[in-house]
């Protein structure tokens, strides 16, 4: 996965890997357990410095350093309360919307959310690796539905 990245990306967009006393922190901060794939993604880098090549989704998987719960963003706390708990995780062209991971759900098992403040939050995967492929295939799945905002 990291080596698929590396090579839709510009050069040193991947960072270095996080130990794995930050992973632990980052889990317990926020009260998960990272599953699996996640947490061998970031024992191999700690997100990336740029984003993807336009079509390689044009995605950014953040540091574990900068996330965040939806419900602590002021632009999006109070649009999308049902997923407060989720954690901002990655965004698309320098944040333009965002992906938030939900980890309510069990242990070993997410959901990915696509959130833009504008529209009603929409799963684009249920699993890290999954969001990272269909990201790398420019997936429509990684895009905000064609509807309406507001």
């Amino acid at each position: 996965m990291t080596e698929a990245l590396k090579a839709a990306s510009p050069q040193a967009a991947i960072r270095e890997p996080a130990n794995a006393a930050l992973v632990s922190e980052t889990e317990g901060r926020h009260g998960i357990r990272l599953p699996s794939d996640m947490a061998w993604f970031y024992r191999s880098a700690n997100g990336m410095n740029w984003p993807t090549e336009p079509e390689h989704g044009w995605i950014r998987i953040w540091e574990l350093e900068l996330w965040r719960r939806i419900r602590e963003d002021p632009d999006l706390g109070n649009v999308y309360e049902d997923l407060g708990d989720a954690i901002l995780m990655a965004d698309h062209c320098d944040e333009s919307w965002w992906y938030a991971a939900d980890f309510s759900r069990a242990p070993d098992v997410l959901t990915i959310h696509l959130v833009d403040g504008e529209r009603p939050a929409k799963i684009v995967a249920r699993s890290f690796t999954a969001f990272v492929n269909a990201a790398l295939a420019d997936a429509a799945d990684i895009y905000p539905d064609t509807q309406a905002a507001g």
